[in-house]
């Protein structure tokens, strides 16, 4: 072989390697944008917060005195609000009614807590849920969704009915762009 064909069949070589290597770099760059695109955000403090004052101000606004509880998608507390005039007991029951959706909202695919409440009542075994620590089984809260998956839910409660106080959660989702 010359040296001029040598040289040649070197250099192509390497462009066919540089060539798939730069083609494997894209669809993996691609890969990396899609894997990003469809990760659901994480609910931060700052979102929590937000959510959590203006559902406080929704039932305010409203006549009622309530608190409010924001849970992450683990149950771990992201925010908590206390109308100053608001019960006592409405710290617990906000918790409870955050709780309980963001634990069995997906398993029973309902983002609604007055939704799952009214599934489970039609179901007589799921009646032994209520002895589960920490559920509540009370209208009140909602899911909050991120690319179609729960980061986490905001319970209300110390308003007349539990309806009322699942408007005050969904005016605090609409707030944050997730209703």
């Amino acid at each position: 072989m010359t040296l001029l064909r040598l040289t040649c069949l070197v250099a192509l070589t390497f462009c066919a390697s540089f060539a798939q290597a730069q083609s494997t770099f894209v669809q993996a760059q691609s890969t990396f944008v899609q894997a990003q695109s469809t990760t659901p955000m994480e609910l931060s403090a700052l979102l929590a917060s937000q959510a959590a004052a203006e559902a406080l101000i929704s039932c305010e606004r409203l006549g009622h005195k309530v608190s409010v509880t924001v849970l992450d998608r683990n149950g771990l507390t992201r925010a908590v609000l206390k109308h100053e005039n608001a019960t006592p007991h409405t710290l617990d029951s906000s918790r409870g009614k955050a709780y309980t959706i963001v634990t069995l909202g997906p398993i029973f695919n309902e983002d609604l807590q007055s939704a799952l409440v009214a599934q489970l009542a039609a179901n007589p075994a799921a009646a032994a849920l209520a002895s589960v620590p920490g559920i509540l089984l009370l209208p009140g809260a909602v899911l909050i969704r991120s690319g179609g998956e729960v980061i986490g839910s905001i319970g209300v409660s110390g308003s007349p009915s539990g309806l009322v106080d699942e408007g005050c959660a969904k005016a605090g989702l609409k707030k944050i762009g997730r209703g």
